[in-house]
């Protein structure tokens, strides 16, 4: 069985949401445009490491929070 782990999408917009951060300004902190963390947001790409570690510093959350595990 391979493992297979996938940002949480729902998780992740859900969390720039309720702390009231634009795509814009969470790109910025990503260090990447706005429209790559869009793509990233909506499941089209998957983040590296860095950026998920980036990701789980701005929202305060552990990254495993952010990720779905899923067996192949």
């Amino acid at each position: 069985m391979t493992k297979m782990i996938k940002l949480n999408t729902e998780r992740a917009r859900e969390l720039r949401e309720n702390h009231g951060y634009t795509h814009g300004y969470v790109a910025k902190r990503l260090n990447c445009h706005k429209s790559a963390y869009s793509h990233i947001e909506r499941g089209f790409r998957q983040p590296s490491i860095d950026k998920l570690g980036k990701l789980s510093e701005l929202y305060g959350v552990p990254t495993d929070e952010l990720l779905i595990k899923s067996t192949l």
